[in-house]
């Protein structure tokens, strides 16, 4: 296992929540730490002020054993920062770099920066990391597209052509293993993906490579869903060496304002999964994002994305407390805008991702899988480290 420069190597940690009239002396003297490790390991400025609800973690505060070790992913666009790049490498097993796009005659769209890819991938084995070719069906208007799926996977020609030309690409930048993220596959389509999949899996494991897929999350079997319908969680894990659930995005930016990844819907999902296939396959998808709604929110009236270390600076520019919801095991924050409008924001913080980690052991997972790692979410890390060892092999 890899030992994680400059953090503490101790198990336990605390997740402190801030009332009123706290400081950063004021917490560290409450747990015995010195104030200014705190700031550093959590990236608060110290002239900030805290924020009623804002969750803080204090490591270093006792010996405790953990509770195994994981295999870790990151999704990650090219556009990443070097800086967040550098101190997110050494909790990653796998750098799922986004994304090849498959095209109709199996033909690739490779990514549009290359000195960045090749770049980033010379720093993931640097770090002891497998770099991972994302192959996507993301079509020309840019979105997933489930005709484009079906024209590829009912031509067995395209089919080859497409594994053919994504083991060149492997190969020509010095990628380890595919990961294919085809989404909003028709259920129509259920068997011809699990084809497409097998024969994927073969010529991988052929030529030395590993394969993972990620799949949209369910509770139970529906094949006529439209979301999730097309992915035979049974067969799926079967095939592939890895399977991400996208256990995120109940709460989207076109729909209620909810919680993105409440823990139950989370939960049922991989108790589902791990009943059709072997828990040390799975990796649990964990969001490093949260959305900032208008209300009432609705499709014509979307949220936007925010980071989830931006959610608390907004608690914190806006004077407004954080409350957490505990059935959902999640943050939120209501607060008005500049024009007077009513605004919710559901995100993640300290608690709920300790709540999400959890159930790692709890099912016995290969681990977890982050989207994406493009911002930096230090409380996340410094909780994984006390809770898990990551595996770097």
């Amino acid at each position: 296992m890899a030992r994680l420069v400059g953090y503490e190597r101790k198990g336990a940690m605390q997740i402190h929540v801030v009332r009123d009239g706290d400081s950063l002396y004021s917490i560290g003297k409450e747990y015995g730490v010195d104030w200014q490790k705190i700031a550093r390991e959590n990236e608060i400025n110290p002239d900030d002020i805290l924020v009623d609800g804002q969750t803080i973690v204090i490591t270093g505060v006792s010996d405790s054993s953990k509770l195994g070790a994981v295999k870790v992913n990151g999704y990650a666009y090219p556009n990443i920062a070097d800086d967040v790049l550098d101190k997110t490498l050494p909790f990653l097993t796998f750098l799922n770099l986004f994304s090849y796009e498959a095209r109709e005659d199996g033909s690739l769209t490779p990514i549009i920066v290359p000195k960045a890819e090749d770049e980033i991938i010379a720093k993931a084995v640097g770090a002891g990391v497998k770099p991972t070719l994302v192959l996507t069906n993301i079509g020309a208007g840019g979105n997933f597209d489930s005709d484009l799926a079906h024209a590829i996977l009912n031509d067995p020609k395209a089919v080859n052509a497409l594994i053919d030309n994504v083991l060149a690409a492997m190969g020509a930048k010095g990628y380890v293993g595919l990961d294919v993220d085809f989404e909003f596959v028709s259920p129509q389509d259920r068997e011809a993906y699990n084809s497409f999949l097998s024969k994927a899996a073969k010529r991988m494991h052929d030529n030395g490579y590993f394969i993972s897929c990620a799949i949209p999350a369910k509770e139970a079997e529906n094949t006529t869903d439209v979301f999730s319908g097309a992915y035979d969680y049974a067969a799926i894990g079967s095939i592939v060496d890895y399977v991400t659930l996208m256990t995120y995005d109940w709460g989207h930016a076109a729909d209620g304002a909810m919680a993105v990844a409440p823990i139950d819907r989370v939960e049922n999902t991989v108790k589902y999964a791990a009943s059709q296939m072997p828990p040390s396959k799975i990796l649990m998808g964990i969001p490093n994002y949260g959305y900032d709604w208008p209300m009432p929110a609705s499709r014509t009236n979307p949220g936007r994305a925010i980071g989830n270390t931006a959610a608390v600076d907004m608690a914190r520019k806006r004077n407004q407390a954080i409350g957490f919801d505990e059935k959902s095991q999640s943050p939120f924050i209501e607060y008005y805008d500049e024009n007077g409008k009513h605004r919710e924001i559901w995100f993640e913080d300290a608690r709920s991702v300790k709540a999400k980690l959890a159930l790692g052991a709890k099912y016995n997972l290969a681990g977890f899988s982050y989207w994406t790692v493009n911002r930096f979410w230090p409380q996340n890390w410094l909780i994984l480290n006390s809770m898990y060892d990551v595996v770097k092999k």
